[in-house]
């Protein structure tokens, strides 16, 4: 009884815990549109820091992110036959190929993100595994993983610069390109989703890197978009 009752609290406490956000310092004059968030220049830890990994010091550039993935409602204003469920209106958008993604943030003269960006907005400075740092190798609290959620849903589960979604929803597009090693052809570098089989889901760490044909169309490939300073 009394193991249950410290799990109870255990499992509670990951999903309430608000996350420290890093303070930012926007330039003068800069106006961040709504939606999106600054990320400032500066170094930051990027790769795997598991075990006996440190990662690497990485620059990065100012630049700017959308805070939620796209959902079905704003890809519908630029793609007004889009259809779908009402009810779904924030869920991420999904079944959009590479190409597809691109255009949507060209269209709001945006870009995806490089990975690079994506990283550094999901993990901050610090090295963490986690957007929100605590060790959590399985999802909790009522998130089966099976199903992606609201963009705007998990406020306790945000990076430090205050994005969602970046560990647990869709699989997003970048705009980086890959070839793993014994294959041909170039593929297109996704992060931020979630590791499934048919009996099990894990959180991918931030570092994490995954790979998929450009034209594939799926139901658990979004994306969000990034902009230059």
């Amino acid at each position: 009884m009394i193991r249950l009752f410290l799990l109870l609290i255990f499992l509670t406490s990951c999903d309430s815990h608000s996350v420290e956000q890093i303070a930012v310092k926007v330039p003068e004059g800069l106006v961040v549109p709504e939606g999106m968030v600054y990320i400032p220049a500066g170094e930051f830890i990027m790769g795997d820091t598991s075990g006996d990994q440190s990662g690497k010091q990485v620059q990065s550039g100012a630049y700017l992110i959308d805070r939620y993935e796209v959902s079905h409602e704003n890809y519908q204003k630029i793609r007004p036959e889009h259809s779908f469920d009402p009810k779904m209106a924030r869920w991420p958008v999904a079944f959009v190929t590479h190409a597809e993604a691109e255009a949507f943030c060209h269209a709001e003269g945006k870009r995806l993100p490089s990975e690079i960006e994506w990283e550094k907005a999901a993990r901050g400075t610090d090295g963490r595994k986690w957007p929100w740092k605590i060790f959590i190798a399985h999802p909790n609290n009522g998130f089966s993983g099976f199903m992606p959620e609201p963009v705007d849903k998990r406020p306790g589960w945000i990076s430090p610069y205050g994005v969602y979604g970046m560990g647990h929803n869709v699989w997003e597009w970048t705009a980086a390109d890959y070839t793993p090693a014994g294959r041909t052809g170039k593929f297109k570098v996704l992060r931020g989703g979630l590791l499934q089989t048919h009996l099990t889901i894990q959180f991918s760490p931030s570092w994490f890197r995954n790979w998929m044909d450009p034209e594939a169309r799926l139901n658990f490939i979004g994306f969000r978009c990034a902009r230059d300073i």
